[in-house]
C-alpha cells in the first residue's frame, strides 16, 4: 500500500525539519516548500494527500492560499499552521475548504490528532462526491430512460390518429418542429422548448373521436359536420386531462386552444388574446402554416407567397401579432421544414390566389 503524501509549506526550516521528521516517523511521505509559489510548483507534478500551510506567508495571505489549492489541489487535506490564537480566524478558514488548524509552538499529539480527523473528513468527502456522481449518473440513465418510453408513447398516440389520415400524421410531426423553432425564438426557456417539441405534435390528438366520414371527407364540410370536427379539440383535451405530467398538460392546453383566435372569434371557448395559452397561440399559427402550404384531401397546396400572404392577413385578428412577426422572421426555417415531409404536396401555378380562397376551409385548418 502506497505511503500517504503531505506537503509542508512554511518559511521556517527548523519547523519544516521537525514537522518532516515527525510525519515520516508516522509512516507518512513528505515534501516541503519555503513559499507559495514553489508550493504550487510542486502541486502541478504531485498529488498529495495533506498540505500543512503557514497562514503568514510571503507575499500572500492565508486566504488567497486556501482558494488557489482549492483549484489547484482540491482533493488534499489543508491544515493551517498559525501563530495565532484566534477562534475567529480558524473558523473563517474551516469555511474555506481548510480542515484543520494548528497552532504554534506545535505540539505532536495535536498535529496528529489534527490530521486523524482532516484525513477522515477527506475520506468522507470523497466518498460521498463519489456517491453523489454515481447516483447523478444513475438519474440521468434513468431520466432518459424515461423521457424515451414518455417520447415512445406520445408518439404512439400521435400514431393512432395518423393511421386514419396520412396527410395528419406527416402534419403532426412537423408540427412539434416548427413549434419548437418558434418558441426558443420567442425566448421560452430551454426546457419549455423541449415541451412544447413533444407537447405540439397531439394538438389533433381528438380526432380520433372524428368518425373517418368526416374526417377524410373530400369536399367542404356541412356546418354540422363541421361542428362535429370541431369537436376534437374537446376530445383531446378530455384525453389528455388530469395528468401529473408537465408535458402532458401543455398539451392539453394545446389540443383545447390551438383553433382559437387572437380576436375572439375561435374555438371551442371563444377566447382572445393573452386568455389563449402561449403554447396554443404558437401552435395556432404552426398548424395554419402547414395546413395552408400542404394538400389536403379537399384542395390543393397553396403556392409559398400566397401562403405567406395569408398568414399575414390573419396577424392582429387570427394570430398573435408579435408570435406571428417572429414565425415569420423564421420563414427560411419554417419552409424548410414544411419541405421534409412532402407527402401529397402540389404547387398550385395555373389558378389565381383569389380563386383558391374558395376552395378553403378556412383559414384556420380543421
Amino acid at each position: 500500500m502506497s505511503r500517504q503524501k503531505v506537503l509542508i509549506i512554511d518559511d521556517e526550516p527548523s519547523l519544516c525539519r521537525c514537522l518532516k521528521q515527525w510525519l515520516e516517523e508516522r509512516g507518512f511521505e513528505c515534501a516541503s516548500a519555503p513559499d507559495a509559489e514553489r508550493g504550487f510548483a510542486y502541486l502541478q507534478s504531485h498529488t498529495v494527500d495533506i498540505v500543512t500551510l503557514d497562514n503568514k506567508l510571503p507575499g500572500i495571505s492565508g486566504v488567497e492560499m486556501l482558494a488557489r489549492l482549492a483549484i489547484e489541489a482540491p482533493d488534499a487535506a489543508v491544515l493551517m499552521v498559525t501563530a495565532e490564537v484566534d477562534t475567529r480566524k480558524a473558523i473563517h478558514a474551516m469555511t474555506l475548504g481548510a480542515l484543520g488548524y494548528v497552532i504554534k509552538p506545535v505540539r505532536r499529539e495535536d498535529l496528529f490528532a489534527q490530521i486523524d480527523n482532516a484525513l477522515e473528513r477527506r475520506r468522507l468527502s470523497i466518498e460521498n462526491r463519489e456517491l453523489t456522481l454515481r447516483l447523478q449518473e444513475k438519474v440521468r440513465l434513468q431520466t432518459a430512460e424515461i423521457r424515451a418510453a414518455h417520447e415512445e408513447t406520445i408518439y404512439r398516440l400521435v400514431k393512432a390518429v395518423g393511421y386514419r389520415d396520412e396527410e395528419t400524421g406527416d402534419h403532426v410531426r412537423r408540427t412539434g418542429q416548427y413549434s419548437e423553432l418558434l418558441a426558443a425564438t420567442i425566448g421560452w426557456p430551454a426546457e419549455q422548448v423541449e415541451m412544447i417539441r413533444l407537447a405540439a405534435p397531439m394538438h389533433d390528438i381528438g380526432k380520433i373521436g372524428i368518425p373517418d366520414a368526416i374526417l377524410c371527407k373530400r369536399g367542404n364540410l356541412t356546418a354540422e359536420e363541421m361542428s362535429i370536427m370541431q369537436h376534437h379539440t374537446l376530445i383531446g383535451g378530455q384525453m389528455l386531462e388530469g395528468s401529473y405530467s408537465p408535458v402532458l398538460q401543455m398539451a392539453r392546453d394545446i389540443a383545447l386552444t390551438h383553433h382559437e383566435q387572437w380576436d375572439g372569434s375561435g374555438y371551442p371557448r371563444g377566447l382572445a388574446g393573452n386568455a389563449i395559452p402561449e403554447a396554443g397561440r404558437i401552435v395556432s399559427i404552426v398548424d395554419v402554416f402547414d395546413a395552408l402550404s400542404h394538400a389536403r384531401v379537399y384542395r390543393p397546396a397553396f403556392k409559398d407567397a400566397d401562403v405567406e400572404q395569408m398568414m399575414w392577413a390573419g396577424r392582429g385578428t387570427k394570430f398573435d401579432p408579435q408570435f406571428l412577426d417572429d414565425f415569420m422572421s423564421l420563414r427560411p426555417e419554417m419552409w424548410a421544414i414544411a419541405s421534409l415531409t412532402v407527402h401529397g404536396r402540389t404547387d398550385v401555378a395555373d389558378r389565381r390566389f383569389d380563386d383558391l380562397l374558395p376552395a378553403t376551409r378556412s383559414l384556420q385548418p380543421n
